[in-house]
């Protein structure tokens, strides 16, 4: 799965992730479904790692998240982390995705929540036992952006996303946020649909812009683009053509599930 980046979020539901736009036109995202809570009126920090894991080593790791990995980080006082998969049939199928947030950049100053619970010494040791697991890491830092997105009223936990990495042309940024918001974003609005949206800050692309639309299902992809279902075929069409030419130049998109049972959840979730 690419980088979500193109990374979502309590932030962009819980987990803070971003958008959904237009499955059928390479100038944007993809589709959205409604989400669990309402947005969220300030933006949020967050910590986006990539873990790519070896295929033979699949359960181990998994095992060492659950088992070792997440009561260390929960004793280190880290509120949440959701952990999002490449599903089988649009990415890599050994990739993790971990979403964490924090609030400030001091706190990289001082020791991780892992090193807090396991000592300098422990921390090492989980170390080198954690990449054993793995063939690459990748970590990068999002912010979210709620004045971008919509969230819809329908409230249920997610299960998979379509992940959307947006790339805009330098110095184009303006063009794209005004198109989201005063064109794209109401349409999804009356679609009903959850769209969050984060732009990369650090670790990537800093014209880098992140969505993701929440799915029940597969077969809810099937139900084609939120706009397409708003304004039919011609009218999506013409919605597309608002975006100023040249202001996007890259997208990717792939298909995420939640792991509930590898993260670490938030005292309050929706059921």
């Amino acid at each position: 799965m690419k980088r979500i980046t193109a990374p979502v979020l309590h932030a962009l539901w819980v987990t803070a992730f971003l958008l959904g736009a237009a499955q059928s036109n390479p100038s944007l995202a993809q589709n959205p479904t409604p989400s669990p809570q309402a947005a969220p009126s300030a933006s949020q920090w967050l910590v986006i790692t990539h873990v790519s894991v070896k295929p033979e080593m699949m359960a181990e790791f998994q095992n060492f998240m659950k088992n070792t990995t997440n009561p260390a980080l929960k004793k280190g006082g880290l509120k949440w982390r959701h952990v999002w998969q490449s599903t089988n049939y649009a990415g890599d199928a050994f990739e993790f995705v971990l979403v964490a947030p924090f609030d400030k950049f001091a706190e990289f100053d001082g020791a991780s929540p892992l090193e807090k619970a396991l000592g300098s010494q422990g921390f090492a040791d989980w170390s080198a036992k954690a990449g054993s697991f793995v063939k690459g890491v990748h970590r990068y830092i999002i912010r979210t952006r709620p004045d971008l997105g919509v969230m819809s009223s329908k409230a249920y936990a997610p299960k998979l996303a379509v992940v959307s990495s947006v790339h805009v042309a330098n110095g184009r940024n303006q063009d794209f946020e005004n198109y989201i918001k005063n064109d794209f974003g109401p349409v999804m609005a009356k679609g009903g649909a959850t769209y969050l949206v984060s732009q990369t800050m650090f670790g990537g692309d800093a014209n880098e812009y992140t969505t993701l639309t929440l799915r029940d299902s597969f077969a809810e992809i099937d139900k084609g683009p939120v706009p397409v279902q708003v304004l039919g075929a011609e009218g999506a069409q013409t919605l597309f053509q608002k975006l100023p030419a040249g202001t996007v130049t890259h997208i990717e998109r792939s298909i995420a599930r939640f792991v509930p049972e590898l993260s670490i959840m938030p005292a309050e979730m929706p059921k």
